[in-house]
């Protein structure tokens, strides 16, 4: 059995992914024969080599394939190996490939979106999907808000579910009484000026200056200047040296999830690296003031060279 998904709303194929890999688990419970590969690391061999392999025990196999159209000879040879082995008609083995992104034009594409292939495009939900989406994520946990409330919290999430989600959980933690108003959603949730920050803290401190990028784009497609990011990046440098340098948390005056935040990148971050990050920052704010500099280009310059 083959299941495809694909698309961009990344929270969805989780949540479809968790599904499918639950049902697994519920009839396979030994769970020695589920194998996780990824091509952005694996090669297609490792992928062959965990379709042949004899189970262990009488259970089925679950493969589960992430970025497989990483490298453009990849998904050609996938293509050439399940010409010879029938992998589609065999119910031994669960495969489920997944592809963040959208429709592609290749035969393999083509080939996981045909039947007898199980497929499934998740798109990006309409403002009226988040909403309904968001109510019933609401219910789950029993908590009711205004409609000033709800507006607030999507239009300040976004379609973004990954957040919605985030958001909703914290506020489901106060357990507040009642129906929810829109002062207390504000008060809890975090502003996209902090969580734009964050995005790209959050990437640097994992030293994946690919997906730090990205974040600073999507931070600018939002309508970010450039000058403002860089602004954040200050603030958030500062506040890691003050806590670095003995401040108490009480005098910093954030947000929790702020703060829980600037812990975890406090132990990354050393005084020395501080410092130089934030004289980088301060050079480049007068750079964008005094010269006709590339404010874009050059704040990627900044992100690339940490």
């Amino acid at each position: 059995m083959i299941i495809f998904l694909y698309g961009q709303d990344s929270y969805r194929i989780s949540q479809k992914l968790k599904e499918i890999t639950d049902s697994y688990k519920t009839k396979n419970p030994s769970g020695f024969n589920s194998v996780g590969l990824d091509l952005a690391e694996n090669k297609p061999e490792d992928f062959f080599k965990a379709v042949k392999s004899d189970s262990l025990i009488p259970e089925k196999k679950l493969i589960i394939v992430k970025n497989i159209f990483n490298n453009k000879n990849q998904p050609e040879s996938i293509l050439e190996f399940f010409k010879h082995q029938e992998v589609s008609k065999n119910e031994d083995a669960i495969l489920i490939f997944i592809h963040y992104g959208d429709s592609l034009k290749n035969k393999f594409f083509e080939f996981l979106t045909k039947k007898p292939s199980q497929f499934q495009n998740f798109k990006i939900l309409k403002e009226y999907e988040i909403k309904n989406w968001a109510k019933s994520f609401l219910d789950s946990f029993e908590i009711q808000l205004t409609g000033e409330a709800l507006d607030c919290l999507i239009s300040n999430c976004g379609p973004d579910l990954w957040r919605l989600d985030s958001e909703i959980r914290k506020i489901a933690n106060f357990k507040i009484k009642g129906v929810v108003s829109k002062s207390q959603v504000e008060g809890l949730i975090v502003s996209n000026r902090e969580h734009n920050v964050f995005d790209l803290t959050d990437a640097l401190l994992r030293k994946n200056k690919k997906r730090a990028l990205s974040a600073l784009y999507n931070a600018m497609d939002n309508g970010g200047k450039p000058t403002e990011l860089l602004g954040l990046l200050a603030w958030q440098i500062r506040n890691l040296l003050r806590f670095k340098t003995g401040a108490a948390s009480a005098n910093l005056k954030l947000h929790p999830f702020v703060l829980g935040k600037l812990k975890e990148s406090a132990k990354t971050f050393s005084i020395e690296e501080l410092n130089k990050f934030l004289h980088k920052i301060i050079d480049l704010d007068l750079a964008f003031k005094t010269t006709d500099i590339n404010e874009k280009t050059a704040l990627s310059l900044l992100i690339s060279e940490l």
